[in-house]
Parts: structure tokens; sequence; C-alpha cells
């Protein structure tokens, strides 16, 4: 499942196991063109991972915590807690794949 974040992720994301958030803009061309991979894995990785969308610039102050400084950025947490290493703007929904499987702990190559 997709879901839209409104409020402070480290917040509103401490009771999830895990989950990715996508700091966009919706004029965003790439942020537009990235969603269809965010949607396939959500439904692919559901029960596992939440997948996120954040306003990065109607909420700047929290996206420059995150040093989002291009959109899209990925950032993802345990339990409202960053977990090191973002991506940020992937051309491909393998990229992105790969960068989900490494932070699941598991190999990227099936």
């Amino acid at each position: 499942m997709f879901h839209e974040l409104e409020s402070d992720p480290k917040t509103a994301l401490k009771g999830v196991p895990a989950a990715v958030v996508a700091f966009c803009a919706t004029w965003c061309t790439d942020c537009q063109e990235t969603e269809a991979y965010e949607k396939k894995l959500s439904e692919e990785y559901d029960g596992k991972v939440k997948f996120y969308r954040f306003d990065a610039v109607n909420n700047e102050e929290i996206a420059d915590r995150f040093k989002v400084e291009a959109y899209p950025t990925y950032v993802f947490f345990r339990k409202g807690r960053e977990v090191r290493g973002i991506l940020v703007c992937p051309y491909s929904e393998a990229e992105l794949r790969n960068w989900l499987e490494s932070k699941l702990g598991r190999s990227a190559y099936r």
C-alpha cells in the first residue's frame, strides 16, 4: 500500500517496522515518473515495508533535516529512525529495488 505522509517521519513512523519515504515535489517530472515504481514495489513488498510520499516543498524545514537537495530522494526508516544511505533520483525500477533490498539486508540479486 502507498501512503501520503503529512508530518515529520521520525514521529509519524515510530511504530512502523520498516518504511520508505520518497521526498518529492508535485511539479517534479522525475517524481511523477518514479511514482509508478513506488506503487509497484509497495504492492510487491506489502507486509514488509510501507511506502510513503512526503511533500518536501511544503515541508522544507523537515526535508532539510534529511539533507534533501533533489527530488525524489528516498530515505529508509526503521521504527522512525533513519537508516544511513539515501537514494537520489533513481533512473530505473531496478535501481530503487536494489537500494530497497540493501536496506532490508537481503541480496539485491535473485
